[in-house]
């Protein structure tokens, strides 16, 4: 099979996909929130690794039961703007995460609206919270 190449664009956007989709914590990002359950839940347990930047800043989060999850924070600026940064959170940090679960069975990952790491809230999206 042969590849032939009609725009010098076409390659350039095909590297910036597989960039962005090999960048720590972007490979399984979700946009928007067709992806997620309408209900919010809350998620406890304690931060393992904290990921700021592209697509999500993320945290992964250790819960007594269930395992790793992913907590998917806003974009970096609307994540920094709640007043998150690298520094709000590190492992072995106790963590309280609300949000929309995946719609996927199985799949260990929620978009958080709010986040709570020791006596410091962070509200990433104040206009979908629905308690917490």
């Amino acid at each position: 099979m042969t590849c032939q190449r009609r725009s010098g664009r076409r390659p350039a956007a095909i590297l910036a996909a597989a960039v962005v989709l090999g960048a720590p914590g972007g490979g399984g990002a979700h946009h928007g929130w067709s992806w997620a359950e309408d209900e919010q839940i809350e998620l406890r347990g304690t931060v393992r690794e904290v990921y700021i930047g592209q697509p999500h800043p993320t945290l992964r989060v250790e819960t007594p039961d269930d395992g790793i999850w992913i907590v998917e924070l806003a974009n970096p600026r609307q994540t920094a703007r709640a007043g998150f940064s690298a520094a709000s959170a590190r492992a072995g940090d106790p963590v309280v995460a609300y949000g929309h679960r995946s719609a996927a069975r199985g799949e260990r990952r929620m978009k958080a609206v709010r986040v709570r790491v020791g006596d410091r809230t962070y509200d990433l999206y104040p206009e979908r919270i629905r308690g917490g």
